[in-house]
């Protein structure tokens, strides 16, 4: 995907350069910047360009996909003023629909570990001092399992954002990899309900673990090639042998290895933490899905997500896990209900989901930390409305959904 992406930005910014004779014009060094250029997607029959900043009214124009255009303030949630790089029209437009050329968490059917790897790498490098990446432990495949945090580490308040627990909802850890992204590119420029971004990130610490569960990741990928232990790739074979004897699963191996949900063990991360643990196991020997392991916290993965939230001490988190544009926020043992209705109904404002009734503690990790003695709100979004995994179309929708999630969260926690 990498290469390609970089072929694409060379191309692109070479065009981009013989079109801007109109702003070579005399100016000093500290002038001669441009503002970034961002092309049109997710737009459909078009995305359109408004005289008024309340973009009401008839479009002074509509622009296609694919189109260039700089941003010139912004944005201001999702509200972006841009000028179009060919014509030099300006306008105001919803940012939702617009990405920089320069991007580096970049559209792409599979995200992969490697790529999340790359991603935060070249993110430290663009943004220094802007966020910092921890290496919280080690996958049972060893894969480095990461923390990423973003603003101000000792602010008094903190929220927390994870994703990729369930290996076949591979979607989500890029879609939280784009948030975090864009975050740092209007880290200067960008508000949210008339808070700037920096504001909001100097009095709230953004911790994120973009992909809870990497060598599960890589078994809905890639299938045994996806794990570099054989041990590992004989316990696959085990699963398979045992959910078909079983009767759990009717797929050919390759279709079963692309609906794994568990991490490389076998093991249903989330229904490997403390409260209700077991009380809703679906097999009692490792499984695709459904086996909560020997005992809680017996998974890396786990663990490592865990010493996170302790040690954060988070008062907002977004879990991310798919599928049916649904959302669930309250449990029948929760020590938090009264808090998190108020912070549910303030999200679910914001990503129209179908709001689930409270289910009975099995080993979660939302009932895990509706236990403890942190008084936290809370909601888990289950996105995309089909089959996981879900293919690349299934994305412009949700990041339509979810791109002002983290900064809502972060005002929540900043207002509370």
């Amino acid at each position: 995907m990498k290469p390609l992406k970089h072929t694409f930005l060379i191309i692109s910014l070479l065009f981009l350069l013989s079109s801007f004779d109109f702003f070579t014009i005399n100016t000093s060094a500290s002038e001669t910047s441009q503002p970034p250029v961002c092309y049109v997607r997710f737009s459909g029959t078009g995305l359109g360009i408004y005289a008024d900043p309340s973009l009401a009214g008839e479009p002074i124009v509509v622009l296609p996909d694919g189109t260039y255009v700089q941003l010139l303030s912004g944005p201001a949630d999702f509200l972006a003023r841009i000028r179009i790089c060919d014509t030099g029209l300006e306008g105001y437009t919803d940012m939702r629909y617009l990405k920089r050329l320069d991007a580096i968490v970049y559209d792409c059917d599979t995200y992969t570990y490697e790529e999340m790897q790359e991603d935060i790498s070249q993110l430290q490098a663009r943004y220094p001092g802007l966020f910092h990446a921890n290496i919280t432990g080690q996958s049972t495949d060893g894969r480095n399992l990461y923390e990423l945090i973003l603003g101000n580490s000792s602010a008094s308040k903190s929220i927390l954002i994870h994703a990729g627990i369930h290996a076949r909802e591979y979607i989500n850890p890029y879609l939280v990899m784009e948030q975090l992204e864009q975050l740092l590119e209007c880290y200067e420029c960008g508000s949210f309900h008339g808070r700037v971004y920096r504001e909001l990130l100097d009095g709230v610490a953004v911790h994120i673990v973009p992909m809870v569960n990497p060598d599960g990741i890589a078994v809905s990928q890639f299938g045994e090639s996806g794990l570099r232990s054989p041990e590992l790739v004989q316990t696959l074979q085990a699963c398979y042998a045992y959910d078909t004897a079983s009767g759990r699963t009717k797929s050919s191996y390759a279709d079963y290895l692309a609906r794994w949900k568990a991490n490389a063990r076998g093991t249903d991360l989330n229904k490997n933490f403390v409260t209700g643990f077991g009380s809703d196991a679906k097999t009692l020997l490792p499984s695709y899905a459904g086996y909560p392991g020997t005992a809680p916290f017996t998974e890396p993965e786990t663990l490592s997500l865990g010493a996170v939230t302790l040690m954060c001490r988070p008062s907002v988190i977004i879990s991310y896990h798919s599928m049916g544009e649904v959302a669930y926020w309250n449990t029948k043992e929760s020590r938090y209900t009264g808090i998190n209705a108020e912070f549910s109904s303030y999200m679910l404002s914001l990503v129209p989901y179908k709001r689930m009734g409270s289910g009975t503690a099995s080993g979660s990790y939302l009932d895990w930390i509706y236990s403890g003695d942190n008084p936290v709100c809370s909601v888990t979004f289950e996105t995309g409305n089909a089959e996981c995994p879900f293919t690349y179309e299934q994305y412009p929708k949700i990041w339509l959904q979810h791109s002002l999630v983290m900064q809502a969260a972060m005002e929540y926690a900043y207002t509370h």
